[in-house]
C-alpha cells in the first residue's frame, strides 16, 4: 500500500512538473517574438529618417541647380 501511495505521489509530481513547463516554454516564445518586433521596430524608424533626410538633400541639390541654371551656369 506504500508502495501504490509512493508511486501516485512521484506519478502526480512528475506530471505537475512537466505541465507547468509548457506555460514557461509558451511565455518565453511570446517574449522573444515581442523583443524581435522592438529591434526591427527601430531600424524601420531609422530607414524612415534616412529617407526623410535623403528626400530634403535631394530636394536641396534641385534648388541650387535651378538656381545655378538662372544665373547661367
Amino acid at each position: 500500500m506504500k508502495t501504490l501511495l509512493l508511486l501516485f505521489v512521484i506519478l502526480f509530481l512528475i506530471l505537475t512538473t512537466a505541465c507547468s513547463n509548457e506555460k514557461a516554454v509558451v511565455d518565453e516564445k511570446s517574449s522573444q517574438k515581442l523583443s524581435e518586433d522592438n529591434v526591427f521596430k527601430g531600424y524601420e524608424s531609422a530607414l524612415d529618417k534616412a529617407k526623410g533626410v535623403e528626400q530634403t538633400i535631394q530636394d536641396a541639390a534641385d534648388a541650387r541647380k535651378r538656381e545655378m541654371e538662372g544665373q547661367g551656369y
